[in-house]
């Protein structure tokens, strides 16, 4: 039902496949159609029930805009008779408050349940009578992906009349050859929600609002509120103990150790005020059981002193420059909710200064005139603001599926996704070559490693970027799987920051190494068969480059010794410890470890377990939450890095400490441990090329730390 006050004649509006408004013929009708917009419960029942019909609702969101109308929805299913899980009700069906009036809400449901995804293909709104055609998505709660896709048609009545409590409309639903009744509710005018929990480190403080280059007063929600979302902030901890330089292992622990429990199914996303992890700004956290759940910014971070930043900025922590942090936060949440960096997502909407525009590309459109933040647009693209808005829940929900996820065939928003193998051929660096090196075979659970280099194959001097790992926004491996799934690789965490530029001139080359064995898509190379990879470089602002396709065969395990190994390796413990550097609070993953270098230390896999164990013995980890730390031991940590170093390159050796070691954390013992026991060592291996291998060694480990023109 509509209110009277709100009722007025309308015309007939008809919207096309991406919801673009087509012809306008004038007709009288009962209800304005910007009644229409928000978030709604969406409830369906069959045309004859009986007692053992499932039980069909979700969430609908209707988006009404001046010359379009959009419409997306989640739909959720359980066994008829089966009690909801405890706290469920609160998100369904909140409770009026002291004065009978209901809060804005968003129809929240357990990820079980998941069943289908719908979105508009077209609709009609007349005679207060919405006709939507819809393109369903069927969810395979097995293999957790969409398995099918069919049409249909939802039919929606608005009328006059006052009514108390929400606004409801009554429709019809035909799609997979039945007929449903449906009603809808009314439960906000934004589209979604979700609860934030802020914890904050001693002396940090999360910017609560922040004045922007127009003048204006930005705060967290008013920033998502532009995009439809309704973010309710608490602070929660605000005197976290005091650490002066975060590893990725104590922000996980972090995370598990201090996000609030919860009984219901709100969203929820945690976000850090921490210290410093080098130059990085900020980081999302991606580990594969528990998917973009968390974010961290760094408040000792520092900007820098370019012209382009604002002079009351230059040199400071973003601690004290409110724009700069909130921008940050505001970012990193974003990739939480699974938002891209416009330059590796599939739609390649435009670079520019919106909040998912890394820092670097932000001050890349700065002057002096117009310094940084304060050119910074405090609002997300069209494309990532309907991304917010029209996903799919396993797509947007903290907690769900891994980064990237959606992003290839089923995405964000209109119009309808290209397929990202376009793009993967993309390539509008002329004068520049990128090449990929992956082994050309392996077996499931080995470890593996990629080269990518550089070469500037021009005949003058360019400026190219320094951030050669996949943790820090600039490369991307985009994979097709044996089954022809297209996925992005990407670190199990992604850090964002300035972008160090590196001048390379006509011949010479930047190498980047990175590890691919475990990523944001868990055990990257888990499926048997081939798989095709190609590296993409965001070279600056403007320019990318890709490699040619470059394929490897996985095949099982065939030795007893592969097989002993495979059967280890596929734990996600050891994956995540492969990944982060260290194996942080598990004592299972930590035996697996152990028995890995120990029983295999001529292999890849066995050194990088050995250096895994070297550099988390080679320092302490704190557990904040239960207050406790675990002591470094140096002399464990010797004997395994002398596992790792034996019968091996000193390069080679160098290349697994470089790719074991987290690539947003620099400043990794594993990395400066192995350097010096090899210089130590009183002549290098026999097989190692004598000094020109320690050499080389020394060069792997530069380029680490930043990677030079060679």
């Amino acid at each position: 039902m509509c209110q009277k006050e709100t009722c007025s004649s309308a015309s007939e509006l008809t919207f096309g496949t991406d919801g673009e408004l087509i012809t306008t013929v004038d007709e009288a009708g009962p209800c304005a159609i910007e009644l229409l917009n928000g978030s709604w419960l969406i409830e369906v029942q069959p045309r004859n029930p009986t007692v053992l019909t499932p039980v069909v609702r979700g969430h609908l969101r209707i988006e009404v805009a001046p010359a379009a109308l959009r419409v997306s929805g989640d739909i959720y299913t359980r066994r008829a008779g089966l009690v909801p899980p405890a706290g469920a009700s609160s998100a369904v069906t909140p409770e009026p408050d002291e004065a009978g009036t209901v809060a804005p809400w968003y129809p929240s449901f357990p990820k079980s349940q998941y069943s289908w995804y719908l979105r508009s293909a077209g609709a009609t709104y007349a005679d207060g009578v919405l006709t939507v055609t819809i393109v369903r998505h069927l969810w395979n709660r097995s293999t957790q992906e969409f398995a099918a896709t069919d049409t249909g048609t939802l039919t929606l009545r608005c009328r006059r009349g006052l009514i108390a409590g929400p606004q409801q409309m009554p429709g019809t639903l035909r799609v997979g050859g039945s007929v449903s009744t449906v009603q809808v509710t009314k439960t906000s005018t934004l589209y979604r929600g979700c609860h934030v929990e802020v914890d904050a480190m001693v002396n940090r403080r999360f910017p609560v609002s922040a004045t922007i280059g127009s003048g204006a007063v930005a705060t967290f929600q008013s920033v998502y509120a532009t995009a439809g979302w309704d973010l309710r902030v608490t602070t929660d901890e605000i005197n976290l103990p005091e650490d002066s330089n975060l590893t990725n292992p104590e922000l996980q622990a972090l995370l598990t150790g201090h996000q609030q429990s919860s009984d219901d199914e709100l969203w929820r996303l945690w976000l850090l005020i921490g210290s410093a992890q080098g130059d990085v700004l900020g980081i999302m956290f991606d580990d594969d059981t528990a998917p973009r759940q968390g974010a961290v910014g760094f408040a000792d971070a520092r900007l820098g002193n370019r012209p382009e930043i604002a002079a009351s900025a230059r040199d400071q922590p973003l601690n004290n420059v409110p724009a700069a942090f909130l921008r940050t936060l505001v970012h990193e949440a974003g990739h939480a909710l699974n938002l891209f960096h416009p330059k590796h997502d599939v739609h390649a909407p435009g670079i520019g200064t919106e909040i998912m525009n890394q820092t670097g590309d932000v001050l890349g459109f700065a002057s002096a005139g117009n310094p940084y933040p304060g050119n910074a647009s405090f609002l997300f693209s069209e494309h990532d603001r309907l991304s917010l808005v029209h996903a799919p829940d396993p797509q947007v929900r903290p907690g769900w599926k891994n980064f990237g996820w959606g992003h290839g065939t089923l995405s964000a928003g209109l119009p309808t996704a290209v397929d990202v193998a376009g793009l993967a051929v993309e390539d509008d660096a002329d004068g520049l070559e990128l090449t990929l090196g992956l082994p050309a075979q392996a077996y499931v659970g080995e470890f593996i490693t990629a080269e990518v280099v550089l070469t500037n194959t021009g005949g003058h001097a360019r400026e190219v970027t320094g951030l050669l790992t996949l943790a820090e926004g600039d490369l991307v491996f985009l994979r097709t799987s044996p089954q022809g799934r297209l996925d992005h690789l990407l670190d199990v965490t992604v850090g964002c920051g300035p972008r160090p530029m590196v001048r390379l001139g006509p011949g010479e080359s930047v190498t980047g190494r990175v590890q691919v064995y475990f990523t944001n898509q868990g055990v990257t190379f888990e499926l048997p068969g081939r798989h095709t990879v190609v590296a993409r470089l965001v070279v600056d602002p403007i320019t990318t480059v890709s490699s040619e396709p470059v394929p490897i065969d996985i095949r099982t395990p065939a030795s007893d010794t592969e097989v002993a190994i495979s059967a280890k390796t596929l734990s996600p413990g050891v994956g995540r410890a492969l990944a982060l550097g260290d194996f942080t609070r598990d004592e299972t993953a930590r035996a697996i470890l152990t028995d890995l270098a120990e029983s295999h230390p001529d292999t890849d896999t066995g050194a990088a377990s050995a250096l895994v164990m070297a550099n988390s013995l080679a320092r302490s980890f704190t557990d904040f939450r239960a207050d406790t730390t675990r002591a470094a031991d140096p002399d464990e940590s010797a004997r395994f890095l002398d596992l790792a170093l034996g019968g091996r390159s000193a390069a080679r050796a160098v290349e697994l400490a470089v790719t074991v070691a987290a690539p947003t954390e620099k400043d990794a013992p594993v990395v400066a441990d192995t350097l010096a026991r090899l210089r130590r060592q009183a002549a290098p291996t026999a097989d190692a090329g004598g000094d020109g291998d320690l050499a080389a060694a020394e060069r792997v480990a530069e380029d680490f730390m930043r990677v030079r023109a060679r």
